[in-house]
């Protein structure tokens, strides 16, 4: 099958400025708010509602939330505001009470806000469930701009994981370890890879947040979203270990990350792996200024080294897509020279 963009259904997305004095207007009440309490310190004045409509986002567990969403199963209408973890949650909750969903994400740290499903946590594991198609997404370029520069530009994690997917899955077709569902598709690689050489060819505006910038991150994040429902549940094209990384990682060290610094880092030793573009996006991570040394995130290089040499069994045990980590032996000298590639370009 020939895929080509316009045939994958992409969430109806908004661009402008002041999008959120608009609510009152167009949502209908009551509606739940989904934030988090530290934006919601910036942003109440903008909002009229009752706090028992307020849902600052605590747990990602499925348990927790199964249990919140029985408190909410009258409400028309849910507003997600935040990151990653508020459009998740929103999504969830969207799914288990049957209502209307807006989402306005404060960053663009992740993809989450453009894919159906929910990435919540099953006993501290990342599960991917549910269904929730937005009315819009609304990009208020003052709130993107006016956040971390470095929360916005963390979202090239989840554009720059498309070249390792496509290594992977290139490395699977390869060997015959495709799995039938999911057979090598040049189509559906060509694509993923133009959306990342294009934020990787713009990457100045990118990193300045300028508004064509923030338009051509999102025209990335939306197809990695929405290909993965619109290609068949397929996520061959847009994402492999980089991602098994993070995700072992978070499993090993009972942390949560900064999604775009766990991912990237997993990028580099995803393309170490693979013998391909390691410098190149090393190089695009330091200039976006996505700090991938451990101690940024708040662990040790020995966090690091653990999660690599278990990163095989985890991802045969968790039964992910077959890729590199399936086969690669991480040795003591593999480890050194992932340490020294990060420390040699960010200690500067």
């Amino acid at each position: 099958m020939i895929y080509q963009e316009n045939q994958i259904r992409q969430f109806q997305t908004v661009f402008g400025y002041n999008l959120l004095s608009e609510i009152e207007f167009f949502v209908a009440e009551p509606f739940l708010l989904v934030t988090m309490e530290d934006l919601w310190q910036k942003y109440e004045s903008k909002f009229n509602i009752n706090s028992e409509y307020l849902y600052f986002v605590n747990s990602l567990e499925i348990k927790d939330l199964d249990e919140d969403a029985k408190k909410f199963e009258n409400i028309k209408s849910i507003i997600g505001f935040g990151g990653g973890q508020a459009m998740d949650v929103a999504k969830f909750l969207n799914w288990k009470t049957n209502s209307k969903l807006y989402q306005f994400p404060s960053s663009l740290s992740v993809d989450a806000v453009f894919g159906h499903r929910a990435g919540v946590r099953e006993d501290s594991n990342v599960k991917y469930l549910g269904w929730a198609v937005p009315e819009a997404i609304y990009i208020d370029f003052d709130i993107l701009k006016s956040c971390p520069k470095h929360l916005n530009t963390g979202g090239l994690g989840d554009v720059l994981c498309f070249y390792t997917g496509i290594f992977d899955w290139e490395y699977a077709h390869r060997i015959g370890k495709c799995e039938e569902k999911w057979a090598y598709n040049q189509s559906l690689a060509d694509i993923s890879k133009s959306k990342a050489d294009n934020v990787v060819n713009n990457i100045d505006d990118v990193c300045e947040l300028t508004d064509n910038g923030i338009q051509f991150l999102v025209d990335a994040l939306k197809w990695g979203g929405a290909s993965f429902h619109g290609a068949g549940w397929n996520p061959r094209h847009i994402e492999g270990v980089e991602h098994f990384f993070f995700y072992a990682l978070e499993s090993y060290t009972k942390k949560k990350f900064l999604h775009g610094q766990a991912v990237c880092l997993g990028v580099v030793i995803g393309c170490m792996m693979h013998q391909k573009k390691e410098d190149e996006l090393l190089g695009i991570i330091h200039q976006a200024g996505i700090d991938i040394r451990p101690e940024a995130m708040g662990i040790e290089w020995e966090d690091v080294e653990k999660t690599l040499y278990s990163l095989k069994n985890y991802v045969i045990e968790n039964k992910f897509h077959y890729g590199i980590a399936n086969d690669f032996e991480v040795t003591k000298e593999f480890f050194q020279s992932v340490k020294n590639k990060v420390e040699s370009k960010f200690n500067k």
